[in-house]
């Protein structure tokens, strides 16, 4: 069998299922980058991408994004964007912790989207006395936060963090909760109490400067880390690597497999 492997025509077969074995090799270290994702940190990131919403996120779907994915051996951090129409219902949320370890409360909006109804955290606040100080200049319409406000009534685009629904807690009173939960703060709307089905799963978190923030002083920009994680593994790609690892021996068995079906042919042939 030796001697016909080493014919011109063999041997050509062999090369070409040598090629095809190695694409598919490729195929699959190229899949094995992907499936393992280191564990996140709070490192300065310099690799960021935005995509919209609605493409990492679906009205009364399940939260089911993952912000921290691989482009080839990086690791990329994906902010999302959006345009919203805010309600005119402001919100506190208790025990935020900034980088910084400092704790205090995020203001949090309703806001609807062409698609549905998302929650929005637009600043970190830094005592209870400033965050009833900046509810109270919100509520009162001839102010110069509530005026500077009111613009965002008629559509922004905002950018940052979508995070997922935290654990409903007893809620402090009647503007202040223990956790940013989505199933909580929904029937609280001054709008048309809105369907389960009808709200984003997340929350988004921005990052960014933003004309929210700037409706008044007391609000500053929310710095959020990353959870420690450990070493994540994406089992998709992981079981697409062995697909192509299993094609690429397989490309090598089918020559070997044509080969001994040809050796077994031509002594059958010089028997006779």
């Amino acid at each position: 069998m030796l001697k016909l492997a080493l014919t011109f025509k063999w041997l050509g077969a062999l090369l070409l299922c040598l090629l095809l074995a190695g694409v598919f090799a490729a195929l699959a270290q190229w899949q094995v980058t992907r499936s393992v994702i280191p564990n996140s940190d709070n490192a300065g990131w310099t690799n960021v991408q935005t995509k919209p919403l609605d493409e990492i996120a679906k009205v009364g779907e399940p939260y089911s994004f993952n912000e921290i994915s691989k482009l080839g051996k990086e690791k990329v951090l994906t902010e999302v964007s959006a345009k919203v129409i805010f309600q005119p219902t402001y919100l506190l949320v208790a025990n935020r912790i900034q980088l910084d370890g400092r704790v205090g409360y995020w203001l949090v909006l309703p806001a609807n989207t062409a698609k549905g109804m998302l929650f929005i955290a637009v600043g970190f606040i830094k005592d209870e006395a400033t965050a009833r100080k900046v509810l109270t200049d919100l509520r009162k319409p001839n102010t110069s936060a509530a005026q500077s406000h009111g613009a965002l009534y008629e559509g922004t685009e905002v950018q940052g963090r979508y995070i997922p629904s935290e654990e409903p807690l007893q809620q402090l009173d009647a503007d202040t909760f223990s956790s940013l939960s989505v199933a909580q703060l929904i029937n609280l709307t001054d709008e048309v109490k809105p369907l389960q089905s009808n709200a984003y799963a997340g929350a988004l978190v921005l990052t960014h400067t933003n004309l929210v923030a700037a409706a008044s002083p007391d609000l500053e920009p929310i710095t959020i880390g990353l959870a420690k994680s450990e070493t994540q593994v994406n089992w998709l790609s992981a079981f697409y690597a062995i697909e192509w690892t299993v094609f690429a021996g397989f490309a090598l068995f089918i020559w070997w497999r044509l080969l001994s079906d040809a050796y077994l042919k031509q002594q059958s042939k010089m028997g006779k």
